[in-house]
């Protein structure tokens, strides 16, 4: 069986990342409110395995538990490694991909580009290899190399529900808004339990001045993850928007009661408050 047939998907809570989840903040405006809303990228770092002694799926050595991707470049003229069966580029590749990794938690972004770079030449099909570098890329400022490397990424692996999902929020950056909500409904289409994918898919149509639709977005991403502060931020400040007070009002109240330390709330609310007295 494909190893990408079998790939689990799906990522955990959203959580400030030190590997695995990275936060986005967009700040948003709400045409008909002036209001501001949030969105959220999240972003999965994969790292491959140091030693790659597999040709078929592994324990992963990334945060995420996963399958680690070792398969072997197409037509690869390459000469396999004496007794593991597995073509010295990709084992090379997986090196690559690793130092690149540990580059990138140092901060050392460019000298990671440049690992990952050599990682993708060494195994150009690799989906996690383009995907590690438009990560880094993401991070270096570069957005347009790193929506190619997505756009790779998704060439090798179609159903790379994190590849759409951080594609969709780099061109939501960009105001490619239609582009953006594509790759949001292609990432739901793998998988309806990303609360993050929600989430992106009602920002952009947000910011398009589509507030009713993107409120069951916001809503599902809250039923999935009722602690995830920015969508329930988002839905809240929806509701404001489309003069739905009370429901504004408790969603800004469950996220004080939850996080007291999260300011945008707490004005939220206070705005909510005024609306419902006048």
């Amino acid at each position: 069986m494909d190893r990408r047939k079998k790939r689990p998907i799906g990522k955990g809570p959203t959580k400030e990342p030190a590997k695995k989840l990275r936060f986005s903040w967009l700040w948003v405006t709400v045409t008909i409110a002036g209001l501001a809303l949030f969105a959220t990228s999240s972003i999965l770092l994969r790292k491959k395995r140091v030693e790659t002694v597999h040709s078929g799926p592994g324990p992963n050595s990334s945060i995420a538990p996963g399958e680690a991707s070792t398969g072997a470049p197409a037509g690869s003229k390459n000469a396999l490694a004496a007794n593991d069966g597995v073509p010295k580029d990709v084992d090379r590749a997986a090196d690559l991909l690793n130092r690149g990794t540990q580059l990138l938690a140092q901060g050392k972004v460019d000298e990671a580009v440049a690992q990952y770079q050599e990682a993708v030449k060494l195994n150009p099909e690799d989906e996690d290899g383009h995907y590690n570098l438009a990560f880094a890329l993401a991070r270096q400022g570069n957005r347009k190399a790193a929506e190619e490397q997505y756009l790779e990424a998704l060439r090798v692996f179609p159903d790379y529900l994190e590849a759409h999902d951080n594609l969709g929020n780099l061109l939501v950056a960009d105001g490619k808004f239609e582009e953006a909500i594509a790759h949001f409904k292609a990432a739901l289409k793998i998988s309806t339990e990303s609360a993050s994918v929600h989430n992106n898919l009602g920002n952009a149509l947000a910011r398009q001045g589509h507030v009713t639709e993107a409120i069951p977005c916001f809503r599902e991403a809250v039923r999935l993850n009722p602690d995830y502060i920015e969508a329930r931020y988002n839905l809240g400040t929806a509701y404001l928007s489309q003069g739905q007070t009370d429901e504004a009002v408790s969603e800004f109240t469950n996220i004080t009661q939850r996080h007291p330390e999260f300011g945008p709330a707490q004005r939220g609310l206070l705005r909510a408050r005024e609306l419902q007295t006048k």
